[in-house]
């Protein structure tokens, strides 16, 4: 089943409204880096990013079935999880949960398990093991991955077989670049203790299983897909600074990429073009949503990695923003659903009396 055109165009619309760059970035970054990295993948790919992603999973969501979300970022010097990322898998686990009956399985690093889990439970989810978590709806189930990579590769294959998704999402979750290393953004090299959850991507797309990647800095697992703009204009993309020398670009691809200006956004800006085409605005989740997940991290000890306390904001963005994207999201839809009865009658009216509202713009002056 493919989208329809209407959801293109609200695609087309919901990526510029995720692609706005509230804030810079980079410290070493002199413009907005995400418009160049958004062109990037919109040349690759064609078509609208969230739409296209969205179309994916309708082509290849069955109901019943699980949906893998890799999500957390552990950020130096605080050694602690971003907010960025783990709040988007949350309410995009709970739009995929709602839209199409899927098992959210949220895979994460092991000593995350703990906080990602009460995240989870705040967003409305009763979290069990995976066996359990199958058995009712509106359950989830939250798993650690290895930091060892040949571990990792037989857990790869271990998870597929038992879990057998419909497709795989990867939100702000780090890759490693050519060298097999992986970095934050601004360089420090992380690979001692992240989990080569990539690993499980690369074994999913050989076996045909749909995968999706959304970042924002060049370095998560997807930006493979753009790895020479991200190598163009990421400044620490070639240069990382650490011993590997090699940068923090990211080498693993996805079958579709979406660039946000927060990770989180292209979580919520997939929700929305969701929520279009199943016309059910329930599938993108609200602002006061939004406010309760990002205090719940807050207090869970997830924090803002452009300052490093444990606030109500991502990537140095205060809440308040947050939850105006979200409102801009949702009206583009809720506008797209139903058309507005002012809206209808105009239109009916000016069909029906062209004449005379000619007439009465040529006297105009009478009127006035």
């Amino acid at each position: 089943m493919r989208l329809v055109e209407e959801t293109r165009v609200v695609g087309e619309i919901v990526d510029r409204v995720i692609l706005v760059p509230v804030y810079i970035g980079s410290a070493l970054a002199k413009k907005p880096l995400i418009l160049d990295l958004y062109d990037a993948a919109r040349c690759r790919f064609g078509e609208p990013l969230t739409y296209l992603a969205a179309d994916k999973l309708l082509s290849a969501a069955k109901a019943g079935r699980t949906v893998i979300i890799a999500t957390g970022f552990i950020v130096p010097p605080w050694l602690a999880p971003e907010t960025d990322g783990p709040v988007g898998a949350v309410t995009l686990a709970k739009s995929l949960n709602l839209g199409f009956d899927l098992t959210p399985v949220i895979v994460t690093d092991d000593v995350l398990v703990e906080k990602v889990s009460r995240l989870c439970e705040a967003g409305g989810f009763r979290v069990f093991d995976y066996k359990r978590a199958t058995v009712l709806p509106r359950r989830a189930a939250v798993e650690s991955f290895p930091v060892d990579e040949e571990k990792a590769r037989r857990e790869a294959e271990a998870l597929l077989d038992r879990v057998k998704p419909t497709a795989l999402i990867a939100i702000e979750r780090a890759s490693r670049n050519d060298l097999g290393q992986y970095h934050t953004g601004v360089g420090f090299n992380i690979t001692k203790f992240t989990s080569k959850v990539d690993f499980l991507f690369d074994e999913a797309r050989r076996r045909g299983i749909v995968t999706i990647g959304i970042g924002d800095g060049g370095n998560e697992i997807g930006m493979g897909c753009i790895k020479e703009a991200v190598k163009r204009y990421v400044p620490t993309a070639t240069n990382c600074g650490c011993p590997c020398g090699a940068g923090t670009h990211a080498a693993t691809e996805t079958d579709v990429l979406i660039v946000a200006s927060v990770s989180n956004w292209g979580a919520y800006g997939l929700e929305a073009c969701l929520a279009h085409a199943f016309r059910r605005l329930e599938l993108l989740h609200e602002p006061e949503e939004e406010e309760n997940l990002l205090e719940e991290a807050a207090h869970l000890g997830f924090i803002d990695p452009a300052t490093g306390f444990s606030g109500p904001s991502v990537d140095h963005i205060p809440k308040e923003i947050h939850t105006s994207i979200l409102r801009m999201l949702r009206y583009v839809v809720k506008s797209r659903l139903g058309e507005s009865i002012y809206i209808e009658k105009y239109r009916a009216y000016s069909k029906e009396n062209r004449t005379s509202i000619q007439n009465l713009i040529d006297n105009w002056k009478e009127y006035m």
